[in-house]
């Protein structure tokens, strides 16, 4: 288990109403994807699971500590954090400020300095380390703030839109940095993102949140089980009432149009539909899987009528 909390609430002092409201969930090691829009309370939830905000309610535990608990401090040497917002030193080379963050992790000033090079090479910037981080592009200074948090290595890292201001190829380097963190050096990584792209390409398992709640989690491999069962039906003629009606025993239907239904199946087998169709004198002639739904889950679970779709935490 790599991160577990239950009946969550944080409440900013000066807000009426909780900024995180009675979160429960349980996350495994992998690379978990934080999904919802601005404001939904994503960045909330990371600082509360860095004990950067003390819960006003609820308990936790990350990697095993209590949040908030006597032990929560020895957390520091085993998580790591990348900020959505700058806080770089401009005068200060790449090098000097990955060493002193490792010093501040707890590692020794000599493993701080050998640390600094191995995760500067590790995320590209090993050629241009020396020079100030002022002259840097956007995406240099993101990589800087990766490997700020992978210096003392971690066994967790928390990542706060990663890919903010990014072009689409600093986008995909650093896409790909994540993916690297968790296959090569075994890391777990929880990353916030208001960008479905980037979790649905990087993550395997995906928390919702809005407005401070959770409107669905579950796995990725679970959720593409259900984007299977999408198919869209086309048949020469449109059906009749009956047979309409009898499509039931294939799935639900979620739109009709002209000859056109857009079902969600039963069970992820498309070829069954043209069993029915035979078997009912209907001629189907195209069946059209939608795999592109991806967005239209996150909206249903947004807007509440979702949370089913991704619920289960099974892979």
């Amino acid at each position: 288990m790599l991160i577990a909390f239950e009946n969550l609430e944080v409440r900013y002092a000066a807000a009426a109403t909780p900024a995180l409201k009675g979160l429960t969930l349980t996350l495994e090691r992998g690379v978990v994807g934080l999904l919802g829009p601005n404001g939904a309370g994503k960045s909330t939830l990371l600082k509360a699971l860095l004990g950067l905000l003390k819960p006003s309610r609820g308990t936790g535990l990350v990697l095993g500590v209590p949040l908030g608990g006597d032990e929560s401090a020895k957390l520091r040497s085993r998580i790591g954090y990348m900020p959505e917002y700058d806080a770089l030193i401009e005068d200060a080379s790449a090098y000097e400020q990955v060493a002193f963050w490792g010093e501040l992790s707890g590692l020794t000033p000599e493993s701080a300095r050998d640390r600094a090079h191995e995760v500067l090479y590790f995320v590209g910037l090993d050629e241009s380390r020396y020079r100030p981080v002022s002259g840097y592009s956007t995406g240099m200074r993101q990589r800087v703030k990766l490997a700020q948090a992978l210096v003392h290595s971690p066994e967790l890292i928390f990542l706060d839109e990663p890919t903010n201001g990014l072009d689409p190829d600093g986008r995909r380097r650093m896409l790909d940095l994540v993916l690297r963190v968790h296959a090569e050096l075994g890391t777990g990584v929880i990353l916030a993102s208001h960008l479905l792209g980037d979790v649905e390409r990087v993550a395997d398992q995906l928390v919702i949140l809005d407005q401070g709640q959770i409107k669905a989690a579950g796995s990725m491999a679970g959720l593409r089980r259900a984007l299977a069962k999408r198919v869209e039906l086309r048949f020469l003629d449109p059906l009749s009432p009956d047979q309409e009606s009898d499509l039931a025993q294939l799935g639900s239907v979620l739109e009709a149009r002209n000859g056109l239904y857009d079902l969600e199946l039963i069970e992820a087998d498309p070829a069954g539909a043209f069993r029915w169709a035979q078997a009912r004198g209907a001629t189907l002639v195209q069946v059209t899987p939608r795999h592109d739904r991806l967005d239209e889950v996150l909206l249903r679970a947004l807007h509440g009528d979702g949370a089913a779709t991704v619920s289960s935490q099974g892979a």
